[in-house]
């Protein structure tokens, strides 16, 4: 496990140095930093030691409103820009405010914006295809909690390895339930497979045979590799 560096702007509430950074004064209080003094942008900066120096991360932390008044007022594209030129890794975390949406204050941005919005909406789903992902969360607990998973995926060497799980119903017929738990092996192949070949030694001898029972040359070499390879490498 690397240990990592959390910085939290000056600028964000007390609450959020308490739940994520990893500085404290000598009385072990939470400090916060002025990001853009240190040279990045954004609200939240996670670095994890490299041989080489850093590896980072950045999340710009905006509530509904703040993201309608800095969308409103072109900064929005702007500081997202900026901070995908500092970090690595660049979020956009849009922040919704519950007790707003059902406030009858003449202020509540989502009525007093209601025809913007959409409009709004556009924007974001624009910069999360072509700039950076964009997180939506329901409040702000919720939106803590997502960056401290975000953070132990991190520590724990987990980013951007996302395990997908294949859940089968296991056939009657012994040899194409085993066909089947091959990558990329359905009942359909596993019953061509079962034909062609007389035997799992067989099968491996004349490997290369499966190529017209499986289209797609990506399907194709992951099941080479995976009967072929050596099992210390698909580890």
């Amino acid at each position: 496990m690397t240990d990592l560096e959390i910085y939290v702007d000056i600028f964000e509430p007390d609450s959020w140095a308490r739940e994520l950074t990893t500085f404290t004064d000598e009385h072990g209080r939470p400090l916060k930093h002025n990001l853009k003094g240190m040279g990045y942008e954004g609200d939240i900066l996670i670095r994890q030691p490299v041989e080489d120096g850093f590896k980072t991360w950045g999340i710009e932390r905006k509530t509904l409103t703040d993201a309608l008044n800095s969308w409103m007022g072109k900064r929005l594209i702007r500081q997202v820009h900026d901070l995908t030129e500092k970090v690595d890794y660049p979020i956009l975390m849009i922040i919704e405010e519950p007790a707003k949406r059902i406030s009858n204050s003449p202020n509540n941005p989502y009525r007093k914006f209601a025809s913007h919005l959409p409009n709004l909406d556009s924007h974001l789903n624009r910069i999360s295809m072509e700039v950076c992902p964009v997180i939506r969360v329901k409040d702000e607990p919720t939106a803590v909690q997502q960056v401290k998973s975000l953070i132990s995926r991190i520590e724990s060497g987990k980013y951007k390895n996302i395990q997908l799980h294949s859940h089968r119903v296991s056939e009657a017929d012994k040899i194409t339930d085993f066909l089947m738990g091959i990558p990329k092996v359905g009942k359909k192949r596993a019953g061509d497979f079962k034909n062609l070949f007389d035997s799992l030694p067989d099968m491996l001898t004349r490997i290369e045979e499966i190529n017209p029972y499986v289209k797609g040359q990506s399907d194709c070499q992951q099941i080479k590799s995976f009967l072929t390879d050596n099992w210390k490498t698909q580890l």
